[in-house]
């Protein structure tokens, strides 16, 4: 539904301009592929692989923690009392619900860490596309990585992205090093 409004948005925008069409100019970016080629992202990657891993660990120490007492739990639990039986079920309850509940902070630490370092590069690369946008007169720039037009034709429309690298002045990575830009 967001996609449709913003596509016949920017189609009444092209209808009301279509008599002063010669005047106007058109361009297009791959968001996704300029984020990925700035290198604060690398970093940001990084950091955000650090952070996964470490998330990760806690985690793993948990289950390893439950499973180790649940595996005992079954090996000796005919010897149990009631008494013992009632705790050690309560201690694997608990043990349970510490790791949902480590696993609900461990998600919204990442979120958050995440909107946090990739929110400057977002913002970062905005700024670059309006200024390179406002400085080569063009009237309309569509993002073509999230909102794809259904069609576009790339004689009539500039690729907007190596205005915006040169603004920034980034060079393409190689191949090997390109990786998909990080999601927000």
């Amino acid at each position: 539904m967001k996609t449709l409004f913003k596509l016949t948005l920017a189609l009444a925008v092209v209808a009301v301009c279509g008599s002063t069409a010669s005047a106007q100019k058109f361009g297009y970016i791959n968001m996704a592929e300029l984020v990925t080629l700035m290198p604060e992202s690398d970093s940001a990657s990084v950091k955000l692989q650090a952070l996964q891993k470490e998330l990760g660990d806690q985690l793993d120490a948990v289950q390893v923690e439950f499973n180790t007492k649940y595996q005992e739990y079954q090996k000796n639990q005919a010897t149990y009392s009631e008494a013992v039986n009632q705790l050690k079920t309560k201690e694997l309850n608990d043990l349970q619900n510490r790791y949902q509940e480590l696993q609900q902070v461990a998600s919204q630490q990442f979120q958050k860490t995440q909107g946090d370092l990739l929110t400057p590069i977002y913002d970062k690369a905005q700024k670059a596309v309006e200024k390179v946008s406002k400085d080569n007169g063009f009237t309309l720039v569509f993002n073509v990585t999230s909102d794809p037009l259904a069609y576009y034709n790339s004689a009539t429309v500039t690729d907007v992205l190596p205005l915006v690298k040169k603004e920034l002045n980034l060079k393409d990575k190689p191949a090997a090093e390109q990786t998909t830009a990080p999601a927000q």
